[in-house]
């Protein structure tokens, strides 16, 4: 049998099996989440570009089914409206859990989701990290350590960070395991392949929370024959309101020059559902380009 054919048995299996156990399940409990978010900003480059719109948005909402748990979402950056997340999860028991659908790779330390990042732009562009993909993912979490693998349509889409390539007989692999046995320490080792092209992909972060609103954490990222990744962040919770982040991140290509890019974004959480947020970020120039200085407001609402 084809390997395409055995994935598309293994995906059809689990589908079934979650239906399955969702029809004998009781009426469902729906609840719904979501976020906008409005971003201001300034590049002095070359040339230099200023705007301030609806930057992102979102809305999920999520069913739970005894021992299933579908989730949906609508997103939009600024340009367009994409169908973001659409999975459903079993709950297969000790510790075991099995999702079918569009989900988000495992990839990355940096959050997708806005409200959940720390600063407003990312250490590198974010089609640096594998981001939505679908297939097929079976996780297992212990007290100690979780891990997980995935067999997806794809690890990056073409042309696109929301989806990938819809062709399982090219298959992508992701495969990521997190210990978290040393007292208020991550450590989390991904690796992921993309069949079609032969391309191993490798993510190591270490978080370390210092107390209850510090954090300090640091990535690599190597993409097979091509750049290294880094960065080194550090979170600092100032009051209860306030808190500031510094980072420090770049790239060592396989050819050409390297940069750096230095950030320092404060936070400030007016409430549980409203956040403001700045950020200036600078890049020294480095081979033919020109350094770059960024500057960035913006305001999240989120329930």
């Amino acid at each position: 049998m084809k390997t395409h054919t055995k994935l598309a048995v293994a995906f059809l299996a689990a589908a079934s099996s979650i239906a399955a156990q969702a029809a004998d399940a009781p009426a469902p409990a729906v609840t719904f989440d979501g976020y906008a978010v409005v971003t201001g900003s300034s590049v002095n480059a070359t040339p230099s570009t200023s705007t301030l719109d609806l930057s992102a948005a979102k809305f999920g909402a999520t069913g739970k089914f005894g021992k299933v748990t579908g989730y949906a979402s609508l997103y939009y950056d600024g340009t367009k409206t994409d169908l973001l997340d659409a999975y459903a999860t079993v709950d297969a028991g000790s510790g075991l859990s099995i999702t079918v659908g569009k989900f988000l790779s495992y990839m990355g330390y940096e959050a997708f989701d806005v409200p959940n990042m720390a600063q407003i732009s990312y250490a590198q562009a974010i089609n640096t990290i594998p981001a939505y993909h679908t297939g097929i993912k079976f996780d297992y979490a212990a007290a100690t350590y979780s891990t997980g693998v995935a067999v997806v349509d794809s690890l990056f889409g073409t042309g696109t960070i929301y989806k990938g390539d819809g062709d399982l007989k090219k298959p992508g692999l992701e495969a990521y395991y997190s210990y978290k046995g040393i007292k208020d320490t991550t450590i989390w080792f991904g690796a992921a392949d993309e069949v079609e092209t032969k391309t191993a992909f490798y993510d190591l972060w270490v978080s370390y929370a210092l107390n209850k609103t510090d954090t300090l954490g640091a990535e690599v990222v190597k993409v097979e024959s091509a750049d290294v990744y880094w960065l080194v962040a550090y979170t600092k919770g100032l009051t209860d309101k306030w808190s500031l982040t510094s980072r420090v991140s770049g790239d060592s290509p396989a050819s050409g020059a390297s940069n750096t890019k230095y950030t320092l974004s404060p936070s400030y959480t007016i409430n549980d559902h409203f956040i403001a947020r700045a950020e200036v970020s600078y890049i020294p120039s480095y081979g033919a380009t020109k350094s770059s200085t960024y500057f960035a407001a913006q305001t999240i609402f989120k329930f």
